[in-house]
């Protein structure tokens, strides 16, 4: 067996064949892969058709492999395979069929069953003869099967076929009749359009649709062959009225191609016209003519355009971008129709700069719908124009008389440029909460480990209602870009000595647990401790917070002496989150803690809280913790689902373990 396969080698070598391919076409693996495609049916087995794809796949410029796959699925055609797999077996000769594979298919031409896909394989083959077979059977068919066989001519673009295709085209058979319509438009010879002309004077009136569709394409044709004259002739004629909308627009585009002016002219004519059917595509046309004052002579016509005329030019004027179309666009901003008014701002963030600020603004004051709002909003944010733009948002800020503030600003903090962080700081102080929210989102977006103390100056300089929490938030991000939590919370600190009283604890103390450090820890704790019940609160709130577990041991003394039911809560809240952050690394210091915890529960809820952080923790111990909870009856439900939990966390290396808490837990 060595031997041989070394001789196929060293003979593949000398030939100047691929290694693989003797073993691919000669062995019995080939064979063994044709004969189970030949069984295929559908669900079944798809490997050997892959294979014989990788195959087809492989053939080009190695005609030997191209030769042995068509031979191998001619032979699936001949054969008793099913119908899945001849279907399969086209598919694949679509790709590589060449005359060999002709005779087979054209047998199966003969059969409503297989005719299909037969043309399928003979449509793309190059052989003559493929032609030959389609026009021999063609005469001979009907129905569906001469519809399929026709499309097959057609796309061929068999000429020879054209008279037998015109007779069919007259037929009774409305299937055949179109069909053999569509196939004469993509052969397109002279004697197919003479047909399509005496169809088109005096045709059945259900083919009127399918001459018009052939007669588009041989007109596209003649104009690709370089005939302008009858092409311009053509689309003109299919240009009339009671022709198919699409077919006038079809033509209409082929005319503007034709026309010398890049069709300038015919544009003007049809947008100042009646027919709506073809001012789009005048329209679309507009981007692409050359000449320098387009724009201006197609701008005049906007007035007397329907509103969606009116929206499509202002896009199309959006994209030629000359100042002529500028000027346009911007003059539509303030138009009443709020369809074309939106187009219009849209199309003015896309290509304007920093005069269409003021503009905009202008727009703003008259329309100030909140549609019109939003899409200001975002026509701003988007413009070109870098610092210009800002300045110019800037400049509108100050402009006390400009109406709406909030869609400059809402730009600004979009824009995100370093440059405007003055502003935002100005803007923070602002009574209104709309604008001061807006104005720290800007800030949490620019300011960096330097702007600290100005940030936090402004939180403390808060004048509107309801914002507090959403400037904290965005404060503590500009926290979080500190280059350490040590300095962030020294910032924190010294803005909180800046502003004694309840309001600077108020305003800063929170910030401290998001950039956690022994000295802030002792503030937030001395605060959980403050004789005043708001201080206490506020200072518990935030020890609750806390991220690390240095606050164990205050929050732990916080549960004991809690005055108020609140306050009790609050810190086991803080405590249990704590413990089950610390569960990823289990040891017996969180066990010893856990045990505490429930040892000092004061109740049911209280030991149903640290259940619920419990059931994560993956020990043994834990485990050991959640079984003795099922003696409690007010927590069983809890407990049970712990030991469970815990079980599936721990068995693969504690396997005694967890089987031991699982027979407890069916004992009980």
């Amino acid at each position: 067996m060595l031997s041989s396969m070394k001789s196929l080698i060293i003979r593949a070598a000398l030939v100047g064949l691929p290694l693989w391919l003797p073993f691919v076409l000669s062995g019995a693996d080939y064979r063994s892969t044709y004969l189970a495609a030949a069984r295929y049916e559908s669900g079944g087995d798809v490997l050997p058709l892959r294979q014989i794809e990788q195959w087809v796949s492989q053939s080009p410029g190695n005609e030997a492999l191209r030769i042995e796959t068509e031979n191998g699925l001619v032979e699936l055609l001949r054969g008793d395979a099913t119908f899945e797999a001849r279907r399969f077996a086209c598919q694949q000769l679509a790709v590589i069929g060449r005359e060999a594979c002709v005779p087979a298919l054209a047998a199966m031409l003969d059969s409503s069953e297989t005719v299909g896909i037969a043309c399928l394989a003979l449509t793309g083959n190059p052989s003559p003869r493929a032609s030959a077979v389609l026009r021999r059977r063609l005469e001979r068919a009907s129905g569906l099967d001469q519809a399929q066989i026709a499309h097959a001519l057609g796309v061929r673009q068999d000429g020879r076929a054209v008279a037998a295709l015109s007779r069919l085209a007259r037929s009774g058979t409305p299937a055949v009749a179109e069909a053999a319509v569509i196939a004469l438009g993509q052969i397109g010879t002279g004697p197919a359009q003479e047909t399509l002309a005496g169809l088109r004077r005096g045709g059945a009136a259900s083919l009127h649709r399918a001459v018009a569709d052939a007669s588009l394409q041989v007109a596209d044709q003649l104009l690709a062959r370089g005939n302008r004259r009858a092409a311009a002739n053509l689309y003109t004629e299919l240009m009339a009225t009671g022709q198919p909308d699409d077919i006038r627009r079809g033509a209409l585009g082929g005319l503007l191609r034709l026309d010398p002016d890049g069709g300038e002219e015919r544009m003007l004519r049809v947008l100042s016209g009646r027919d709506e059917t073809l001012k789009p595509v005048a329209i679309a046309a507009l981007p692409e003519l050359q000449r320098q004052n387009a724009s201006e002579k197609f701008a005049l016509t906007l007035p007397g355009l329907a509103p969606f005329d009116q929206i499509l030019l202002v896009q199309a004027l959006s994209q030629r971008g000359d100042a002529a179309a500028r000027t346009a666009v911007r003059g539509q901003l303030r138009n009443p129709n709020a369809e074309v008014r939106l187009a219009a701002i849209q199309a003015e963030g896309a290509d304007g700069n920093s005069d269409s600020v003021p503009a905009l603004a202008h727009a703003l004051l008259e329309f100030n719908a909140p549609a019109d709002q939003r899409a200001i909003e975002l026509a701003l944010s988007r413009l070109p124009g870098g610092n210009d733009v800002d300045r110019a948002l800037a400049a509108q800020l100050r402009n006390r008389m400009a109406g709406p503030k909030t869609p400059f600003l809402a730009a600004l903090v979009r824009r995100a440029h370093p440059e405007s962080l003055r502003l935002f700081l100005a803007e923070a102080a602002s009574p209104d909460p709309a604008t001061a929210k807006l104005a720290f989102q800007g800030l949490s977006r620019v300011a960096g480990p330097d702007d600290l103390a100005p940030v936090l100056k402004a939180l403390g300089g808060l004048r509107a209602d309801g914002v507090l929490e959403d400037a904290q938030a965005a404060v503590g991000q500009v926290l979080r870009r500190a280059v350490t939590p040590a300095r962030a919370s020294a910032a924190v600190r010294d803005a909180l000595k800046a502003a004694p009283g309840f309001e600077g604890q108020q305003r800063f103390l929170p910030l401290l647990a998001g950039c956690p450090d022994a000295e802030g820890l002792a503030l937030v704790e001395t605060a959980a401790k403050a004789s005043d019940a708001p201080t206490r609160n506020l200072g518990l709130r935030t020890l609750a917070d806390w991220p690390e577990i240095s606050a164990w041991t205050p929050l732990a003394a916080a549960y004991g002496e809690a005055a108020s039911e609140t306050e009790r809560i609050l810190a086991l809240r803080g405590l249990a989150r704590l413990l089950g952050e610390q569960n990823a690394k289990p040891d017996a210091q969180l066990i010893a803690r856990y045990r505490d915890l429930f040892a000092s529960a004061k109740g049911d809820s209280d030991r149903k809280l640290v259940l619920g952080a419990l059931a994560a923790c993956a020990h043994p111990d834990a485990l050991t913790l959640a079984v003795e909870q099922l003696a409690s009856p007010g927590v069983r439900a809890e407990a049970t689902f712990a030991v469970k939990n815990i079980a599936s966390l721990i068995k693969a290396q504690h396997p005694q373990a967890a089987e031991a808490a699982l027979q407890k837990l069916r004992e009980n």
